[in-house]
């Protein structure tokens, strides 16, 4: 069961278009929630309501047409964050991948794979900041083409979901990581 958090520098990103292009290029059981933490919510709730996540020109919309399996509507403060993550996110089961499309999240859930997207403009939210540290790839919204690796490793599970994610052959991949100097650990095969 694999972790990946879409984030990005702020409203327009590009974060939802990420998502779908991830749901539709890998295989599997894909679940994912779209997260709202904002202090207007006085619980938290993790929906999963057809009428509410199917409601036309909504993200969670998006992501069902897209093919996702399963698909979830956060919505919190972060007051109830940690507790509601505890008692219903952690027991989520049955997925391959879950993937979840927010920043605030970041500090309440450990992730396999985090994507960071950058665009021209707009106000950088604070909760993207830490984001953007912790992110494995920032990618540029604009040239989809400019990844950059955040790291100098990555682990062997990384680079595959990496690869199947973004629709970029293993080879290519490869290359990509050898000439930024990216590190391969916990090789699969047991070779690095």
């Amino acid at each position: 069961m694999i972790k990946i958090l879409v984030s990005g520098k702020s409203k327009g990103a590009g974060k939802t278009t990420l998502v779908e292009k991830i749901i539709k290029n890998l295989r599997g059981n894909i679940y994912v929630i779209k997260s709202s933490i904002h202090e207007k919510y006085k619980e938290f709730e993790l929906i999963d309501d057809p009428d509410i996540i199917l409601e036309r020109n909504t993200d969670t919309y998006l992501f069902s047409k897209a093919g996702a399996n399963k698909v979830f509507f956060l919505k919190s403060n972060k007051e109830n964050l940690q507790e509601g993550i505890n008692q219903k996110i952690n027991k989520i089961m049955g997925y391959d991948y879950l993937i979840i499309e927010g920043n605030s999240i970041i500090d309440y859930l450990n992730f396999n794979l985090i994507f960071y997207l950058v665009r021209e403009g707009g106000d950088t939210k604070e909760s993207a900041e830490k984001c953007k540290t912790k992110a494995d790839l920032i990618i540029n919204f604009e040239d989809n083409s400019k990844i950059k690796f955040n790291n100098d490793r990555l682990s062997c599970l990384q680079a595959h979901v990496i690869g199947h994610s973004l629709n970029i052959p293993l080879f290519q991949l490869g290359k990509m990581m050898t000439q930024e100097n990216i590190k391969v650990k916990n090789c699969q095969l047991g070779l690095f």
